[in-house]
């Protein structure tokens, strides 16, 4: 059963593995970081500029 397991588990990173560097070579991984940047920036614009009222 153990055995089984490791199989599995080492199987299911291999894959996790090559999938994710399938994603990082093909350019969504960057357009998808690019457009959160974009959002977080405009996020802390409006969160500079807005008065906060104590």
């Amino acid at each position: 059963m153990k055995n089984r397991d490791g199989i599995l588990a080492s199987l299911a990173l291999a894959l996790s593995v090559t999938l994710m560097a399938a994603l990082v070579g093909s350019g969504v991984y960057a357009n998808a970081a690019a457009g959160e940047a974009v959002g977080y920036q405009a996020l802390f614009h409006v969160v500079a500029t807005s008065k906060v009222q104590q």
